[in-house]
């Protein structure tokens, strides 16, 4: 990973290419640009003034190092032994309110919960720019660092 951080910091990337990278590698299957899209995962269309180029690579490359606030995956399973997976966008004394990864909405009385965790790992999979060469990394990342919505 080390060897991938010294090598795109070295490279400028094209932000157009990296859109192309963007929705070729499926990250617009969970992270939106725009307000009015969805939302799923983390929003990007700000995080370029949020991250530097090196946080955003890092964040890619290891997803699970820093999960970003309200994004923590929890399991949560209930009475009928039925598990739900997804972020935790409400909760209240008698009402659990989650959002799975493809952006559905869902909600389970807290008196139906039978287990609850926060899993440690990212619903964001590892080993996503495992197929990039060092310039179409560096060409993602600068894409993302130019979203400053």
């Amino acid at each position: 990973i080390e060897d991938v951080m010294l090598a795109i910091n070295k490279i400028p990337g094209d932000p157009i290419e990296g859109r192309v990278i963007f929705n070729r590698q499926g990250c617009n299957n969970c992270h939106t640009l725009n307000k009015s899209e969805k939302l799923k995962g983390p929003f990007m269309g700000q995080i370029g003034s949020i991250m530097n180029r090196e946080q955003i690579a890092e964040s890619i490359l290891k997803p699970n190092a820093s999960i970003s606030q309200g994004f923590a995956t929890n399991l949560i399973t209930d009475k009928a032994k039925k598990s739900y997976m997804g972020f935790v966008t409400a909760e209240s004394a008698d009402r659990l309110v989650m959002r799975d990864i493809t952006g559905s909405v869902f909600s389970v009385k807290t008196s139906d919960i039978l287990s609850r965790k926060e899993l440690e790992t990212s619903m964001m999979p590892t080993g996503l720019a495992n197929a990039l060469s060092y310039e179409e990394m560096a060409s993602l990342v600068t894409f993302l660092s130019r979203q400053k919505n």
